[in-house]
């Protein structure tokens, strides 16, 4: 059996060649932890608990399991439901807020993982599955995006409709 050290595992990586930046793969398929250490691991070798999406621009997968602590930042910048919102997740310890922030990414120390977009989603619903993760919290966050994001740019967003119950069901 195989051993799982990342929790991250990247279909691509990107390297520098000839003054541009690249994707690659590995020709026989393994993936790359953490988007940059080869390994032996193919996809079909991880577990039900790792969420096929896009991370730091690469295609792979991330752990649901063993997640300690997350949190959700909506942008209310733009007239995107996701794409612009941040989840930050820890594997390790909880999650604190850093006074001194310059940016979003900076607004938390103590986390292991951010992820964005759809992807948010997701990774939600298997944190609450693999990980017993109380979801709650962050579902009404989602929810009140999705009432702000309606009422501010009706015209984009007239017949959308999110239910939070939809990160309930597994």
């Amino acid at each position: 059996m195989k051993k799982f050290r990342s929790n991250l595992y990247t279909k691509e990586k990107i390297v520098l060649r000839d003054h541009r930046h690249q994707y690659i793969e590995d020709k026989n398929g393994y993936l790359f932890a953490q988007a940059i250490y080869p390994t032996k691991i193919k996809a079909e070798d991880l577990p039900e608990w790792y969420v096929y999406g896009r991370y730091y621009k690469c295609f792979g997968y991330l752990s649901a399991k063993g997640v300690v602590d997350m949190k959700y930042v909506p942008s209310k910048f733009s007239n995107h439901f996701l794409k612009d919102d941040f989840l930050f997740i820890s594997y390790n310890t909880p999650i604190s807020e850093n006074p001194e922030a310059n940016s979003i990414i900076d607004m938390y120390a103590g986390y292991d993982e951010r992820i964005y977009g759809n992807e948010i989603l997701d990774f939600l619903k298997a944190a609450k599955k693999h990980s017993a993760y109380d979801i709650s919290e962050i579902a009404q966050m989602l929810q009140d995006k999705a009432v702000w994001i309606v009422q501010t740019f009706p015209e984009e967003y007239s017949g959308f409709k999110f239910d939070v119950r939809s990160l309930e069901e597994n």
